[in-house]
């Protein structure tokens, strides 16, 4: 005597997948692609996109300076990996920066731009960026400059 429940149970579920299979399929999609491979270390090709979308927003007015786009995400890409092979020397190296190096960096260039932190955190979100992605910016350019001067200190003799 067989069960007809085993077999439905089999049925329904072979209907299903042959249903849902192509379904699935059709929603699924990459979250992200490695543009650069630094070290242990990726860039993402988001990260790059969002970097010649700063880029291109800079030269707005002027797009005639800008290479062809190109060119554009191949010099991109290349700085984004010379900054996490210096962001990786300098942390092998013990150089960082606190939470009052970054204040005073973000300070300091809302007053270049004449506006208080809170205007500049308003400009940012206007152009696409969020406040935390600026500051890890910051942080970034912060401790390459220090791993400079320490090259650079390292190398004079007077």
């Amino acid at each position: 005597m067989t069960k007809p429940f085993p077999r439905l149970l089999i049925a329904g579920l072979l209907a299903f997948s042959t249903v849902a299979t192509p379904v699935m399929a059709q929603t699924l999609q990459p979250l992200d692609r490695i543009a650069a491979v630094v070290n242990e270390d990726v860039v993402l090709q988001s990260e790059m996109d969002r970097a010649v979308q700063n880029v291109l927003a800079q030269y707005a007015n002027q797009p005639g300076q800008l290479p062809p786009r190109a060119v554009l995400e191949r010099q991109v890409l290349e700085r984004l990996v010379l900054m996490r092979l210096q962001i990786a020397r300098a942390t092998e190296a013990g150089i960082t920066a606190g939470e009052e190096d970054i204040q005073a960096a973000v300070q300091g260039i809302a007053e270049q731009n004449g506006m208080t932190v809170d205007q500049l955190r308003e400009r940012l979100a206007g152009d696409g960026m969020s406040f935390s992605e600026f500051r890890n910016n910051l942080r970034d350019e912060i401790v390459t400059q220090r791993l400079r001067q320490s090259f650079a200190q390292g190398r004079i003799n007077v």
